[in-house]
């Protein structure tokens, strides 16, 4: 058993490491986003739900969708729509398309 924080280099700002790929070709991501860092500007090719694990994090969109997520939360993201997300404490977030 580990802890989703043990998936990444404590130093590393903005880190995504794969810790699942279903047969079906879904899969599951972990992201570690350190206390102010950005992950910029991006769109997913399929429909993603993101689920912050622990800590804190503003997800944004080209849509004018901004949330506040804490732990627990979570937010759907359609697939070609461009978000970015920013983290004002060291958080953890599942990525699951």
């Amino acid at each position: 058993m580990k802890h989703i924080s043990e998936l990444h280099e404590s130093n590393k700002g903005v880190s995504a490491k794969p810790i699942f790929k279903s047969s079906l070709g879904g899969n599951t991501t972990a992201i570690q986003l350190l206390r102010n860092q950005s992950l910029k500007e991006h769109r997913s090719k399929t429909d993603a739900l993101l689920i912050c694990i622990e800590g804190k994090v503003f997800y944004e969109d080209e849509d004018e969708n901004e949330f506040e997520l804490f732990p627990g939360d979570f937010v759907n993201i359609k697939a070609d729509v461009k978000h970015w997300l920013e983290s004002p404490m060291n958080s953890q977030l599942l990525l699951i398309k």
